[in-house]
């Protein structure tokens, strides 16, 4: 796509990607808010757009202590479309056997937040963008504990 085609030039853009991939940070109180959603009972799915496995994913979660508590996970690289398309929202809803008012999605890109509101969600901004739009706001991830409709 970038006209890189020397054997060694793409061996070390691979090689920046999987060090990239290896280096993944999570915000402060991820992995004990998600636990503690997960022991209060709440389905957790994950919906994302990215280039990278499910199970490469899944590794990173699982270093970061909380890989066990997905009941769904919908990725635009197997399902071939990205949010904001509704269908990616919907599969997620699907495999938790859930409607969207009985759902939310915590977001930080508008149109990430815009799309799972279209399709009936309750939306949750976390670490969002300027203009996004959201039916609540959280400034911290542990904050997600205190919501209103998740307490």
């Amino acid at each position: 796509m970038y006209g890189i085609t020397q054997p060694e030039q793409v061996a070390r853009g691979k090689q920046a990607l999987i060090d990239d991939d290896n280096n993944v940070a999570f915000f402060e109180g991820v992995p004990e808010t998600l636990r503690a959603l997960d022991e209060k009972g709440y389905l957790l799915g994950i919906v994302t757009d990215t280039a990278n496995s499910i199970s490469a994913k899944l590794s990173w979660f699982e270093r970061g202590g909380f890989g066990h508590v997905w009941d769904s996970i919908v990725s635009s690289l197997e399902l071939g479309i990205r949010k904001p398309d509704p269908k990616i929202y919907q599969a997620a809803l699907q495999q938790m056997g859930l409607t969207p008012s009985q759902a939310a999605f915590v977001g930080h890109k508008a149109s990430e937040l815009a799309g799972a509101h279209e399709v009936g969600m309750l939306t949750i901004a976390f670490n969002y963008d300027k203009d996004a739009s959201a039916d609540i706001y959280i400034g911290k991830f542990t904050d997600l504990l205190s919501v209103q409709v998740l307490s």
